[in-house]
């Protein structure tokens, strides 16, 4: 982070011992009932709680416009992480680890740079590689702090990618939508930890383009869409094939 101390990281990667035969093991058995994800050999571990993740990812939405009647509404960041334990790992439930808000953007990039650090950032490729938001706000903001950033962080550029259905109409009524199905009692899959900023816009009744609502709606709606802390047992099998070769 520019001209700060980078912070300790609190997330640990665990690797099964045998990683190669549980990885066929999950393969052949994908390929026989013709299931089209396989589990990963590999998870994280919070130090700090003793939890195990399946993966962690990272959730940005900037603030609201500014009007001649107020400021707006805060930009907002949440790191959301997939908790290992449910028998069907494709039914895994959801866990708010972090979150932050702020009207300014310079504050924002340097609590994404942050909380990647603490939350396990470089220690295995892709974790919270990139965070899913609006990718064309701020540009010229994002590449002049990641000019300063790639100086002392040896090209860890922060990267903004759309969450799923990003570009078509109506894509916050898509995340709020998503949003409430994993919270609704019953069904709950999303839980808030000790975060307390979403948890209260979630209770609010006018919601319409509130950024943390946008940012944590629309990994919600991602993550529901394409399981994305599984892999393709088609990937894993041509991985397994080039291996042997």
């Amino acid at each position: 982070m520019t001209g700060a101390t980078m912070p300790e990281q609190r997330i640990r990667k665990i690797t099964h011992e045998y990683a190669w035969e549980l990885t066929m093991a999950h393969l052949d058995h994908a390929i026989v009932t013709g299931q089209p994800l396989v589990e990963r050999p590999f998870w994280y571990q919070d130090t700090e709680t003793g939890d195990c993740y399946w993966d962690l990812y990272g959730a940005a939405a900037w603030p609201t416009e500014v009007t001649d009647k107020d400021m707006g509404m805060m930009g907002y960041l949440g790191v959301v992480a997939v908790v290992k334990g449910e028998k069907k790992v494709e039914n895994s439930r959801f866990k708010l680890l972090a979150e932050f808000e702020s009207f300014d953007i310079p504050t924002l990039l340097e609590k994404m740079v942050e909380l990647r650090q603490a939350f396990g950032f470089g220690i295995h490729p892709g974790l919270l590689q990139g965070w899913l938001g609006d990718p064309e706000r701020f540009i010229t903001a994002i590449a002049l702090y990641n000019e300063r950033l790639t100086v002392n962080d040896a090209g860890q550029a922060i990267l903004i990618i759309p969450p799923d259905d990003f570009y078509v109409q109506h894509a916050f009524d898509h995340y709020v939508r998503s949003l409430r199905s994993v919270i609704v009692t019953g069904r709950k899959r999303l839980f808030f930890g000790s975060c307390d900023i979403l948890k209260n816009k979630v209770q609010e009744t006018f919601l319409r383009d509130n950024p943390a609502v946008m940012a944590v709606g629309g990994l919600v709606h991602s993550l529901l869409s394409r399981t994305t802390w599984m892999d393709q047992a088609r990937e894993s099998a041509f991985i397994l094939e080039e291996r042997d070769v």
